[in-house]
């Protein structure tokens, strides 16, 4: 998916794909808010407003994957203002951030549809996170955390059991019953 996108979209994908976050948050970030190895989530982009974030777990530091900072860094190198203040994804007039219909419209789907990923939607890239992490054994409490979540929501609503999982789950239990 990454590879037919350019920089900037393929910031944004990560930070929804490998790092769990909202679009709405990434495009609500500001120079100021990258840290060495983490993003400050202190706002939001909603319906072309900024708002507080939707929950006050929503207000957190994001650990960033390797591969991301070093595409962030790349990103930021770009950027005409690099003040603090600056949306880290700005509109082509610099003084509001990106909005997330338009850029989904006019940057991803193109994209997405050339490869036959248009199904694959922020809410969709949200949810790999959730569940690939699951997968790779990473707790539901940091999974939570990461994503600004309670462990309910990010169990009941993001993570996806693989099939997988589900067939080593019944063959323990058949295991156990066998004995």
């Amino acid at each position: 998916m990454t590879e037919v996108l350019d920089l900037r979209e393929k910031v944004i994908v990560r930070l929804e794909t490998w790092e769990g976050m909202r679009p709405g948050e990434i495009l609500g970030l500001q120079v100021g808010d990258i840290r060495a190895e983490s993003i400050s989530v202190q706002r939001r982009v909603y319906k072309g407003n900024i708002d507080s974030p939707k929950t006050k777990r929503s207000i957190r530091q994001v650990a960033l994957t390797n591969g991301t900072k070093t595409l962030l860094n790349a990103w930021v190198d770009r950027l005409l203002d690099r003040q603090s203040s600056a949306w880290l994804f700005p509109s082509e007039t610099l003084a509001t951030p990106l909005r997330r219909d338009n850029l989904w419209r006019r940057n991803l789907l193109p994209k997405l549809k050339k490869i036959s990923l248009e199904w694959a939607t922020f809410q969709v890239m949200r949810r790999t996170f959730a569940t690939l992490s699951k997968q790779v054994g990473v707790d539901p409490h940091t999974r939570s955390a990461q994503m600004g979540n309670t462990v309910d929501v990010s169990e009941n609503e993001y993570a996806v059991s693989q099939l997988e999982d589900k067939l080593a789950a019944v063959r323990k239990m058949e295991q156990l019953m066998a004995k």
